[in-house]
């Protein structure tokens, strides 16, 4: 049987959605509700006759990410539906911020709780009854003060010292902030209603207790919950980011191989593919193996592992596109993993998911992340490029910079955003760039000045350069082999702006085939063979110093002298070149 698609079920009138959702199982239903991005997802909801069972049905983190995308005063009709035990979840994450209580949220939600309907509050407040008697004191006592009338006190002398909001004549109330009174009574009173020994043991709570013995307790009994939900504390949740001793992944203990195909499995928290992204290693591996009991374990593990990737790189919780983007990265993580691990292993990515420990897998990507952070951290740490990284191609230092994170991200420029690494040619990528910047950095750290003195030994108001800042290493190179081209020393300093034209006819003479080589077919103008070998030559000495292989100095020339012979070849041999609008060398515009 084909599976109803959200996307196609949300374009039919109302009335026939209404119809085509009905008629599927409740399982069914549930399937469709959880292959439904968050932001659509109430709709989807609310065309169910079963509306309650399925939003009672859902993973309380489903319910978490389902609110906070569609925003909580939006969601009133599935906060409805929800249970007092998935409410709490919600509170539980929107309510504290490590180990302090957000009185703003609080407040909030408290208000909030009255939209989304009384009974779910008298539900809420008979299920902190039984477990948890803390919280209702630590989330009150911010706004509120209490006074108890002494037994010697009577009614009229306590109405006229005491303060005016009192519900029983025993316990007076002062609100500290005037404007919350309202709806701060409207909740007490709710539950003097609901329970009146659970009104005073509230109000006793505050009388009796500090502060900071009450909230401690309730912080307990907060951490134990999320923890029974899968959520672990911080430090708990660290070694997700362990690195994989020996590369070696674990196998699952529990025996899950039997390929049960077909089988009516509906998934525990989510439809990983709503998540994924367009990793295709591991998509694979997921269609590969859908439909089978692996699936279960996979996604309960894939759900272990989000949770801890929220908790260790304290995600904000109110942001719905921070909340997708750890579930992406846990699934670029995978992708990574499995392709390495299925290279390493000489086997299928399906194999590697259907056995291995998702953690270990995702661990092993971590590693290979953190194996080229450590080398750009080493390239930094060496001195030869200063810490905010000037003077480098802003693609190189883009690229730096995101290994330097505290979490190792990638910057795409397609995108113009920083993301996690998802495949093996990333990888390679980026650790070919470290390896030409630190040859970069080598090379020129024996051309003088070194780049530390720029600022101070160049008349930079003379040049085509506004600021010392805008300079990079390829410019201050060809700079420098200008100058010995020009009769000087192999010395980085602004080359006068009269001299462009013979600069230009010594480099790039006219030939009808101007070669990268010495093969009469290479595609593709270029600087003169002989240019490049002259530079080659000027720069050995320093090559040597710095240790640089005479191939690798060769494709530096090569690279470096197109760049320029792009900006000139175009024109004409009889126009003098200004000065002021050369880019790949620094001109002194004013020199005699």
């Amino acid at each position: 049987m084909s599976i109803l698609k959200p996307d196609s079920l949300l374009t039919l009138p109302e009335a026939e959605a209404e119809a085509v959702m009905n008629e599927l199982s409740l399982a069914g239903q549930a399937s469709v509700v959880l292959m439904t991005p968050w932001e659509r997802r109430q709709e989807i909801i609310l065309l169910s006759q079963d509306s309650r069972a399925l939003v009672q049905g859902l993973p309380v983190q489903e319910l978490f990410w389902t609110v906070k995308a569609i925003g909580p005063q939006d969601a009133v009709h599935i906060l409805n539906l929800a249970n007092a035990e998935q409410l709490q979840f919600v509170f539980d994450l929107d309510w504290w911020h490590k180990a302090e209580l957000r009185h703003e949220k609080i407040a909030t939600w408290i208000l909030l709780l009255f939209e989304i309907g009384e009974e779910a509050m008298a539900s809420w407040l008979r299920w902190l009854m039984k477990k948890d008697e803390t919280l209702l004191p630590s989330i009150l006592r911010p706004f509120i003060r209490i006074y108890k009338r002494p037994d010697d006190m009577d009614i009229q002398e306590a109405k006229d010292k005491l303060p005016q909001f009192t519900l029983d004549n025993v316990y007076f109330v002062f609100f500290k902030k005037e404007t919350l009174q309202p709806i701060l009574g409207r909740f007490l009173m709710k539950t003097l209603e609901v329970s009146p020994g659970l009104y005073r043991d509230i109000l006793e709570t505050i009388l009796g207790e500090t502060e900071a013995e009450n909230v401690e307790k309730s912080l307990h009994l907060r951490r134990s919950r999320i923890g029974d939900w899968g959520l672990p504390d911080y430090y708990d949740a660290l070694d997700i980011y362990a690195p994989l001793h020996g590369n070696h992944i674990r196998k699952v203990e529990i025996a899950y191989f039997e390929e049960e195909k077909g089988s009516d499995i509906l998934l525990p928290a989510f439809v990983p593919t709503l998540y994924m992204g367009d990793y295709p290693v591991l998509r694979t591996a997921i269609e590969e193996l859908s439909g089978t009991r692996v699936m279960e374990r996979v996604v309960q593990e894939w759900v272990g592992a989000v949770n801890k990737v929220l908790m260790v790189d304290e995600v904000d919780l109110d942001d719905p596109d921070a909340l997708r983007n750890s579930l992406f990265k846990v699934a670029a993580f995978l992708n990574l993993g499995l392709e390495a691990a299925a290279k390493t292993e000489h086997r299928s990515p399906k194999d590697v998911l259907r056995s291995g420990t998702l953690e270990d897998i995702i661990r092993l990507a971590n590693t290979m992340t953190r194996r080229l952070a450590a080398k750009a951290r080493s390239l930094v740490d060496s001195g030869r490029i200063s810490n905010d990284f000037l003077h480098l191609p802003e693609a190189w230092a883009d690229v730096l910079k995101g290994l330097l994170f505290r979490r190792t991200l990638l910057w795409d420029p397609v995108i113009s955003k920083y993301r996690p690494f998802c495949d093996i040619t990333e990888l390679i990528t980026v650790e070919n760039l470290i390896t030409t910047a630190d040859e970069w950095t080598r090379l020129m750290a024996y051309i003088l000045p070194q780049h530390g003195n720029w600022a101070v030994e160049i008349p930079w108001t003379s040049t085509n350069l506004g600021h010392p800042n805008e300079l990079i290493f390829h410019q201050a190179l060809l700079t420098a082999l200008a100058q010995k081209t020009l009769g000087g020393k192999l010395k980085f300093y602004p080359v006068p702006a009269r001299k462009l034209n013979y600069l230009r006819s010594t480099w790039f003479p006219d030939s009808p085939t101007p070669l990268f080589s010495e093969e009469k077919n290479s595609p593709g103008p270029g600087p003169l063979l002989e240019t490049v070998k002259y530079c080659v030559e000027a720069l050995q000495p320093v090559a040597e110093q710095a240790g640089l292989a005479r191939e690798r100095l060769d494709s530096i020339m090569k690279e470096s002298l197109m760049t320029l012979y792009e900006e000139w070849m175009d024109l004409p041999a009889d126009m003098p070149i200004d000065g002021r609008f050369v880019s790949s060398l620094i001109i002194d515009l004013e020199a005699d």
